[in-house]
């Protein structure tokens, strides 16, 4: 399948890409970062060698529930979560703290630990010889340890005080950014939700990698409805 559209297009003047599973595979990384957490957690807090995902993951809703903000901020989380765990633990408030900061350097650097296909580069200089580029993310991956920075003006990344997408903070950040009206921007990502909805609530225009061949379908199915399709990254060279 190459590039199916469902709306009329415009060619833009700037095109803004999710990072996560859109330029690159992320499940794989994420499940060695979080492999060398565990194992690291297990070295230095000996503690944690019981905890399983289960326990780890209802604490986090514990703390999102005193403190909802933190959801759209994955990396603060982790470190409130480590730490909170630690606590709950035995472990002192010191070695809590430090510990969580520890862990999560390390796992930082495994989650940044991703090598981007030689593919990808190619269009993403073809296409910044004709477009301005930038990115907008949920997660906390690094573009400049993933050496993108040189394509994209800038990067966007949810926190505490910038709900992730689909909310409209992100997307309207990025325009003012730009300075361009809605209908000259493109976005570009895997997520027919956080990526397509967001960018048709912000009334850009939008391109959906569906690179498993799932079927359109949510709650939200019209404001879902991308402005084209798209199987490979590389298809975009078609733009």
């Amino acid at each position: 399948m190459a590039i199916i559209c469902y709306k009329s297009f415009t060619s833009p003047l700037a095109i803004g890409f999710d990072l996560d599973d859109t330029l690159y595979d992320n499940g794989p990384v994420l499940a060695l970062a979080e492999q060398a957490l565990r194992d690291h957690l297990a070295q230095q807090f000996p503690r944690t060698n019981g905890m399983t995902y289960q326990d780890w993951f209802a604490i986090r809703q514990q703390v999102i529930t005193k403190q909802p903000a933190l959801a759209n901020d994955i990396g603060l989380t982790r470190i409130v979560t480590l730490r909170q765990g630690l606590l709950d633990l035995g472990y002192d408030e010191q070695q809590a703290s430090k510990g969580a900061e520890q862990a999560m350097a390390l796992f930082l650097t495994w989650r940044n630990t991703i090598d981007i296909a030689s593919s990808t580069h190619q269009l993403l200089t073809q296409l910044d010889q004709r477009y301005r580029l930038f990115a907008i993310s949920n997660g906390n991956v690094c573009t400049k340890a993933l050496n993108l920075t040189q394509y994209f003006e800038f990067t966007l990344h949810a926190n505490i005080n910038n709900p992730m997408k689909p909310s409209a903070s992100l997307f309207n950040q990025a325009q003012q950014r730009l300075g361009l009206s809605a209908n000259q921007i493109l976005y570009i990502g895997d997520h027919p939700v956080s990526d397509v909805v967001g960018a048709t609530r912000a009334g850009w225009q939008s391109g959906w990698l569906n690179l498993s061949g799932k079927r359109l379908d949510h709650r939200n199915k019209p404001l879902q409805l991308p402005t084209f399709e798209f199987s490979q990254l590389t298809d975009l060279a078609l733009l």
